[in-house]
């Protein structure tokens, strides 16, 4: 799948995926795989809360 149709076309479950992110923040100090396990849980949060008020 082509990148651009990665953004428009998100996995099941997820909003925006963990690597278009890292794409719009790009190279930073720390462990990423902290960041990358917190940004997940976030956008499972927010996948599950809109979902949650699309199906009311």
């Amino acid at each position: 799948m082509a990148d651009k149709d990665k953004l428009l076309n998100p996995d099941p479950g997820v909003c925006v995926p963990w690597e278009v992110k890292l794409e719009e923040i790009g190279e930073f100090p720390g462990n990423e795989a902290i960041v990358k396990k917190e940004w997940e849980k976030l956008d499972d949060f927010a996948y599950n809360f809109i979902w949650f008020w699309a199906q009311r």
